[in-house]
């Protein structure tokens, strides 16, 4: 049998088809050619045989690790199983069993799985991009929780404890990043989780979950994307705003007047439930309050920060621009005791906003 197409004079030998190959692999006349000199090959047991021998003899002589043959090659996945014996062998053979060339028989998706995961790849489902991605991630935590209350033993310093406070810190963090895809970590969980870690003491578990409950509550206000949504922090600080308009007008309209965004002091109040506005002490004795109160965090937490605005209200009139913002960036010394008592007395946000 004489193999030949209209494109390319006829395939005599081996010589012609492995040349074909090589030089036209994408041409649709070559892939049938080739594949009429493969079954007269393989029908023809002496050439089959001749063909086995040279085989052999190229295997020695060649390189197993040259490169494969090209994408069109399509005739390979049908006579790649063919070996020596007659009997089919596996598709993950170094070189064709009648050509000597490299193998074309990889499948096309494990081909694209092995691009995708090239250290470079930028593909989603890249392992080589995860990982870079997890690396990027991990930095921005290790950084964020070696700042992590520095004043304080518990979590600063070389000690063997602290080292491993924050090693069981860094996991939590992390492990929430990667059950939480959409979200990941943001800066300034950090300060979220450390009250309840300090108050697990060792339960690194009983820590994670409760920070899984508690940040459930108040993920959104850390999602950019849900910044102008109803859930988002910008709505959280207009119900703060509508507030204060409700229970001191005069208030409301002064910081308007001054043009001071709520935002420049609002937005850290609410996003870290207030852990940088008191010592950490002060913070731990909020969140006793905050996570009992029976109408809700969210409603304890604008009704605390209520009462923090009106409890410097008299600063805040007799103030400027400068003044207003110093003043509640860096709230002056109180007894908190006497802040959540002012919260108590303030009635329930949603009868007040309904």
């Amino acid at each position: 049998m004489k193999a030949e197409c209209t494109e390319h004079k006829p395939l005599h030998n081996k010589l012609d088809f492995a040349n074909a190959l090589q030089l036209n692999t994408g041409s649709a006349a070559v892939q049938k050619c080739c594949v009429v000199w493969h079954v007269e090959l393989i029908i023809d047991p002496k050439k089959k045989e001749d063909e086995q021998q040279r085989q052999q003899q190229q295997q020695q002589q060649q390189d197993n690790g040259s490169s494969a043959a090209g994408p069109g090659n399509t005739h390979s996945s049908n006579t790649a199983g063919i070996g020596p014996g007659g009997s089919s062998s596996s598709s993950s053979a170094g070189r064709d069993p009648l050509t000597g060339l490299a193998a074309a028989a990889v499948p096309v998706a494990a081909a694209a799985a092995a691009a995708e995961d090239h250290p470079l790849s930028l593909q989603a489902t890249s392992k080589w991009h995860t990982y870079f991605k997890d690396n990027e991630v991990m930095e921005q935590i290790d950084r964020d929780v070696m700042r992590t209350h520095p004043d304080m033993h518990f979590f600063s310093g070389d000690s063997a404890e602290a080292e491993q406070h924050r090693r069981e810190m860094k996991r939590c963090l992390f492990m929430y990043a990667k059950l939480n895809p959409g979200l990941r970590y943001i800066q300034g969980m950090n300060e979220l989780l450390a009250p309840l870690y300090y108050l697990a003491r060792y339960a690194e578990a009983d820590a994670f979950y409760c920070f899984v409950d508690l940040i459930s509550e108040f993920r959104d206000h850390f999602c950019q994307q849900l910044d102008n949504s109803s859930s988002g922090i910008k709505a959280t600080i207009g119900k703060l705003v509508a507030l204060l308009q409700v229970h001191d007008a005069e208030l409301a309209a002064h910081l308007a007047q001054q043009k001071v965004d709520p935002q420049f002091f609002a937005f850290r109040w609410i996003t870290l439930l207030l852990t940088q506005e008191f010592s950490f002490p002060d913070a731990v004795r909020i969140w006793d309050t905050l996570l009992a109160d029976p109408g809700g965090r969210m409603d304890c937490l604008l009704r605390v920060c209520l009462a923090l605005l009106l409890n410097v209200r008299q600063q805040l009139l007799d103030g400027d621009f400068a003044v207003i913002v110093k003043t509640l960036q860096r709230y002056p010394s109180v007894d908190v005791d006497v802040i959540l008592r002012a919260a108590a007395r303030l009635p329930p946000c949603s009868s007040v906003l309904a």
